[in-house]
């Protein structure tokens, strides 16, 4: 019976000091408690302020492409801008006369381009070509798609100036309304020559070219 009184005084004293030891433990960490419990409290209450319709919520999300274009791919994605160039070759004569340099340096498209309109309805051709076989082809990469649906609207922007040639006719004598209809022959060429070049460049390069106001309509077209 001594035994067991002692054994049970002993169990006693153990309760008792654990005891002590949590409410010690807990009056130490009653400061700190406080101080995180005041730190959140005004971000709690800033929450449950604002109405469940305001609070902001940001998501970011960003594409990473798995690998890079292949070599067939970059090739395909670059060809189709050889269209637009060639329509818009017109454009560039009075250019070459003034700059013999540049009519050197884009002279080995010429034979390219004697094909081109020694063909009958080779620009309704390659077009159609273009738009059916590449942007609407969806055993194509996507790359492939989105830069061949860029040539083909660039190709239709240079639809407008001939409707307006065809509207107003070019002048035939000498003064400014000739000087601004070459100027604006100048800036038709100068402007798809060098969304061709960059075109071209990019797709070579095996990257995404995005032509400023014409990458956004071809955004919109390709499925």
């Amino acid at each position: 019976m001594k035994c067991l009184a002692s054994s049970h005084t002993a169990g006693n004293r153990l309760l008792h000091s654990a005891a002590s030891r949590r409410m010690l433990a807990s009056a130490a960490n009653a400061p700190a408690r406080r101080a995180l419990a005041a730190s959140i409290a005004p971000a709690v209450a800033a929450a449950a302020a604002t109405p469940a319709g305001r609070r902001p919520l940001r998501v970011s999300a960003r594409y990473y492409r798995s690998s890079a274009p292949s070599a067939a791919d970059r090739v395909l994605a670059a060809a189709p801008f050889l269209l637009p160039f060639l329509d818009a070759f017109s454009y560039g004569r009075f250019l070459f006369y003034q700059f013999p340099a540049i009519a050197r340096a884009v002279s080995p498209v010429a034979p390219l381009l004697s094909l081109y309109h020694s063909v009958p309805f080779a620009a309704l051709i390659c077009f159609f070509g273009i738009y059916i076989g590449v942007v609407n082809n969806m055993q194509l990469s996507r790359y492939v798609r989105f830069s061949a649906m860029q040539a083909v609207l660039l190709d239709i922007l240079l639809v407008l100036p001939r409707l307006l040639e065809q509207l107003v006719p070019p002048p035939t004598t000498a003064g400014l309304a000739l000087q601004a209809y070459i100027g604006a022959q100048n800036t038709i060429w100068v402007a798809v020559a060098a969304c061709v070049v960059f075109g071209v460049g990019s797709a070579l390069l095996g990257r995404e070219a995005r032509i400023p106001f014409v990458a956004d309509a071809a955004e919109a077209q390709i499925r």
